[in-house]
């Protein structure tokens, strides 16, 4: 155990630290590797909470909560992104509610991820892990389809057909293009790593590469040839496509069941949980839709704590009744 590292946590918890230090401390948690050093700041921090109190006081999770959530300063409206610095501190503080521990996302070096709307997919409503007749790998979001063949021999071209969103690590055949179709959209590879995202819902098609180079077409043209951290977003209502260098591993972070949204109006964040815990997302006020801010939440929060702190967030009230979450506020 590293007893300066400990001490920084115990500073953080006891809400000492400079903007400095925070961010270091989110540097530590996002590496991992501390939970040590963490369970025992949350400790010692207690015990000092009951020292200076002139009552008996337990410092419990709910207390430690709180804590962070005020330092993350997540309970802000935003039109600009808070970056990582706001989305470890809001893991942390969701992660505090009902455990001691902080468990890193997943941060491989992510291939591609890609988002598509295709038609006849094999239907799959949880997250799943496929291996492809020719060693590709791919692993699916929840709500999301694949459509593949038995083999790919004797075939020019390994194509197959997505709906919805999937992380792809291609095997590399040079001879054999591997090509995902996503409704008008098609993504060439010959050997790389990615994301896709195209859900019908919201009719885009999202192209994200970690590693490799893929090319992404329409039926008449080459829309774009994409590099590591490179991510094309395509919509029917655009004349032309968005072209934007990013951080790829946070378009990935789904990966590992983490709910993250960074920057992203409250109607982009009731359709992921919709899709996340199986619900209905009604508003009863529009005005609230566009409500921007950037948070996250590990794989293992409850429901009702991400509406809990979606409703801190935007002001709005977010309330779950028989598989239908009502939404209403006054808007931002």
């Amino acid at each position: 155990m590293e007893a300066s590292i400990k001490q920084l946590f115990v500073n953080f918890i006891s809400n000492q630290c400079t903007n400095d230090e925070k961010v270091q401390v989110l540097a530590y948690i996002n590496a991992g590797g501390y939970e040590d050093e963490w369970e025992a700041a949350i400790k010692e921090t207690g015990h000092l909470n009951q020292n200076q109190s002139t009552t008996k006081h337990t410092f419990d999770e709910a207390t430690l909560y709180k804590k962070i959530k005020f330092q993350a300063g997540i309970v802000k409206k935003t039109n600009k992104p808070l970056k990582w610095m706001a989305v470890a501190a809001t893991s942390l503080l969701i992660c505090a509610i009902g455990f001691y521990l902080l468990k890193p996302a997943v941060k491989s070096t992510p291939p591609l991820l890609v988002k598509t709307s295709a038609a006849k997919p094999l239907q799959q409503s949880s997250r799943k892990w496929i291996k492809l007749p020719d060693g590709t790998s791919v692993q699916l979001n929840n709500n999301s389809h694949l459509d593949y063949p038995d083999s790919f021999t004797g075939k020019a071209n390994r194509e197959v057909t997505l709906t919805g969103e999937a992380y792809f690590d291609v095997k590399h055949i040079a001879a054999h293009p591997f090509i995902i179709h996503t409704g008008k959209i098609r993504t060439t590879v010959l050997g790389t790593a990615f994301n896709i995202s195209a859900y019908k819902a919201n009719a885009k098609v999202t192209v994200t590469v970690t590693r490799g180079r893929v090319m992404v077409q329409d039926a008449n043209k080459t829309l774009a040839i994409l590099k590591p951290n490179q991510q094309l977003l395509w919509t029917p209502d655009l004349k032309a496509p968005s072209k934007q260098q990013i951080d790829a591993s946070t378009v990935t972070v789904w990966k590992a069941n983490d709910l993250i949204m960074d920057d992203i109006t409250l109607a982009e964040a009731a359709d992921m949980v919709s899709k996340r815990y199986g619900v209905k997302v009604l508003f009863k006020n529009d005005k609230v839709k566009t409500c921007r801010f950037t948070a996250a939440f590990l794989n293992r929060n409850e429901i009702g704590q991400v509406l809990s702190v979606l409703s801190d967030i935007t002001g709005a009230k977010l309330e779950l009744k028989n598989g239908i979450i009502a939404i209403d506020g006054p808007g931002c």
